[in-house]
This record gives structure tokens, sequence and C-alpha cells, in this order.
């Protein structure tokens, strides 16, 4: 048992000196997290510099047959109707003039809406650079980066194939992603770019996390024991000031700590089925419920003059269906509505109890047992901290294996979907890592303040283990140098 102990201490040692200053990094920029993450586009800015659809009717006269997509909108100042069937696909303009031809000049043209200044040099990526490292970018490859003259160091991408503005960044953003985002998520292209390969970074630092922190929670408590076995009384058992600071610190933060290591296995991954089968769906989608394309364009009942009239700040109008329920979505800057095209008057969609319960027994298997409910109060599963998720939902229950649970929203259809092991991936990351909890339903200021103190005691814990490493380092630097001198 000896052995043992000096082993579990020396893993702490070593892994805690390697891991100290990870954990230090994680917590500091876990505060930045809550206010900056990594650049996204704003795609409410990007619809606004989008062109308005026009008053009159854009659709030809005739469409071909079996229509499986249709969507209306706008591009180098011309109204564009894309079509899709089965075996075909085209793009119209309104005027019946030749869609115009995407050049560097009409990437130019894009990027200056979003800069009000000149632009300093460009440069054509073969490959994603820091800002544009997701997988989807691969297809669009050429791209356009912008760079402007203008103080806030403003930078635009453009697809050269579609001239779609891809991201925009300026130099706040970029700082504040270099001081949360980047190092906290591991978002370095070398690593990033690699979906599989940023899956096992993220697993191997949360393993070593783990270690070192259980390592330190049973070293801790051997030697805490061992003290009061000599004296009697549970003490601090050490004298210099920062080991006792480190192993205070440690017994309150250790669970905590352990906790969060195993939430950081979970990041990008799903709980494995041996821990939380699943015999049924793993996920269910929007498409999965509802089908995807859309029905036959004479049950399109709405006109697009009467869309028009309605949202005359539409940005684009795309034809689909939820269920039997044929739908015009509209896209506009600030919002977007789902209509009911079987009314001739704009009327936004609601979808029945009844119909929901349908498409989720056709889903599941008729055979199968389920309950629903209207539900106008958030739960365990459905919920929100800052109180945006909709509602209400139908709350529909799945008798099966699973403990299939799905929330569906009336008003457009759109899903979020649970069974056991995405409860339990909801607690294991979500819950643990970012606090994600019911309890904090409606009361982010309480949820911020909480992340606040974890983070803030995490800091001031991790601070101790650096310093505690470098000694543990500085002893054994010499240590070893005095042996080779020997």
């Amino acid at each position: 048992m000896a052995n043992f102990n000096k082993i579990v201490l020396s893993v702490h040692r070593i892994s805690g000196t390697v891991i100290a200053v990870f954990f230090l990094m994680w917590f500091f920029t876990g505060l930045i997290l809550l206010y900056h993450d990594f650049p996204r586009l704003d795609r409410g800015k990007a619809l606004e510099l989008a062109s308005a659809l026009p008053k009159t009717n854009p659709l030809p006269d005739s469409l071909p047959s079996g229509l499986k997509a249709l969507s209306i909108g706008s591009f180098q100042d011309q109204t564009l109707v894309e079509w899709s069937t089965r075996d075909d696909s085209g793009i119209v303009t309104s005027d019946g003039e030749p869609v115009k031809e995407v050049t560097f000049k009409t990437a130019e043209t894009e990027a200056l809406k979003w800069v009000d200044a000149p632009i300093a040099h460009v440069d054509t990526l073969h490959e994603r650079d820091q800002w544009i490292m997701y997988s989807r970018y691969l297809d669009e490859l050429p791209i356009y980066k912008f760079y402007f003259d203008d103080p806030a160091g403003s930078q635009v991408y453009v697809a050269s194939r579609s001239g779609e503005v891809l991201m925009y960044t300026d130099r706040k953003s970029r700082t504040w992603a270099w001081m949360g985002a980047i190092p906290h998520k591991l978002y370095f292209p070398a690593i990033r770019s690699d979906v599989d390969r940023w899956k096992v970074w993220l697993l191997v630092g949360s393993s070593l996390c783990l270690i070192a922190s259980l390592s330190g929670l049973y070293a801790g408590l051997y030697v805490w024991i061992k003290k009061r076995r000599k004296t009697g009384l549970w003490v601090n058992p050490f004298h210099r000031k920062m080991d006792r600071w480190h192993f205070a610190l440690g017994l309150i933060f250790a669970i905590p700590l352990i906790a969060w290591s195993i939430s950081g296995m979970f990041a990008m991954r799903k709980v494995p089925q041996w821990l939380v089968p699943v015999e049924g769906r793993e996920t269910v989608s929007f498409t999965k419920l509802w089908g995807r394309g859309m029905l036959p364009i004479e049950e399109y009942r709405l006109s697009y003059d009467s869309i028009i009239s309605a949202y005359p700040s539409a940005r684009n109008i795309v034809y689909g269906k939820t269920g039997d329920i044929p739908v015009c979505r509209v896209v506009m800057p600030d919002s977007t509505v789902e209509l009911d095209a079987s009314f001739a008057s704009p009327t936004k969609i609601h979808i029945s109890l009844q119909a929901a319960e349908k498409a989720v027994g056709k889903l599941f298997g008729d055979s199968l047992a389920i309950s629903s409910e209207l539900m106008t109060a958030y739960d365990n599963n459905y919920f929100s901290i800052s109180g945006r998720a909709p509602l209400p939902v139908y709350k529909i229950s799945v008798k099966n294996k699973d403990n299939a649970l799905l929330y569906i929203n009336p008003d457009d259809g759109q899903i979020s979907y649970f069974n056991n092991n995405r409860k339990a991936r909801s607690i294991l990351f979500g819950g643990i890592h970012y606090l994600n909890l019911p309890v904090f339903t409606g009361h982010p200021i309480i949820w911020k303040a909480c992340m606040w103190i974890v983070c803030l005691l995490g800091i001031v814990f991790c601070y101790t283990s650096v310093w505690l490493g470098v000694k543990y380092i500085g002893r054994l630097t010499k240590s070893i140098t005095g042996n080779m001198n020997n």
C-alpha cells in the first residue's frame, strides 16, 4: 500500500505539473467566453445588405413538374428563382436575362458592402486559415480575403465561386478570440481543421485533467488522514503557505474539477453505448419528422404578391413543407416567418397536436404508445437559462426502451429530441461544463455569477498548482543535474 501511495503522489506531481498551465488557461479563457465567442458572420447584417425582393411576381409562367425545391432570392441586382426536381435543377432571372457570372469584381463589390473603407490588399486562399477552419468552407475554396484600411482592421472573406460573404472579422473580435475561444476550444487550424484530430486532442487534454484531479484528491485525502493519525486532529498537514493553500482549495475544488474533466471528454463525443445504450433512433431532425422537399406546386395557394405586401423587407422566400402543410418561409433581416401556403392570405402556420402525434407515430411506429401535452413552462429537459427557447411546445413521450421525448414548436415544427443517451450527455457535458441546469432557468444573472465564482476559484487553485509545479520541476532539474555532475 505504501508503494501505491508513492506512485499516486508521483503521478499527481507529474500530471499536475504538465496540466496545471492548461487548467489555468481553461478557467481564464472560460470567463472570456461568457462574453466573447469565436467570430461568426452576422446573418442579420448580411440580409440587411442584400436587396429586397421585387414587388412584382418574379416566378416564371411555367415551372417544371415534380419540383423538389423552389426559392426566390436576389444577387448582383438580379432576382433569382432557383428550382430543382429529381433529375434536374436550374436558376432563372425575373426578367429573363442570363444569370450574371460571378467574378472577382462581384466578390469585391460584396466585400465593400460590409466596410466603408478602401481595400488595402487581397489574398486568394487555397487553404483554410484561422477564421474559416470549418469543413463547410472546403467547397468554397478558393476564397478571397479582403483586408481593409480602416481603424477597426476589418477583414472580409468572400467565396470565389458563389460571391457569398463567408466571414467578417475585425481587430477586436480577433483579439477576444485569441484570448478566449481559440485556446479554450483548441481552435488552431492544425488541430481544428481535422475534426477527428481535434476530438483526440480534446479527449487527451480532458483525460490528463482527470488523472491529475483524481490523483490529487487521493493524495490530499491520504496526507490528511495520515496527519490525523499522528496528531488526532483534522488540520492542514502542510506548513508552507502555497502548499497549505493548494491543499485547502484542492479539498473544496477537487470534485468540481473531476466533474469538469469528465464533461470535457463529452465536448464532441456521444455517451458510449456501453454506458447508456440506444436501441432506437439516436437523433430526430426536422426532415426526419416532417419530410423534405415540397408539395405539388398547385397546393401553394398563397401568392407572391400577398407575401410581399405583408412582408416588404423579405430577402428570401423558400417553398417547403411541414408534414402535409405547404409552407413558404419568408426570410427577413430581423426575423423569419413560416406561412401556411394553403391559405390565400398570409397566415402563420400552426401545427395541431394531432398532426404532431401522427408524425411521431409514423416515425417511431404506430405500435408504440405515446402520450402528449401542451407544455407552457420549461421542465428538466427542455429549458433555457435566457428564457429564449419558445413556449408553448408539444411534449410527446414515446413509450420505448430509450424513453424518447420530443418537444415540438407548433409555430414552425422545430424539434428538440431527447432519449436516455442524449439526456445523459446533456448532464455530463452541458450541465457540468456550462452549468446549463434547470435551476438557472430564467435567471441568467445568477448563472453568470456562479460561473464567475467557479472560474475564479479554479484560477486561484490552478495558480497554486502552477507555482508548485514550477518548484517541482526546479527541484527535479537540480537533482538530475547534481547526479550527472557526480
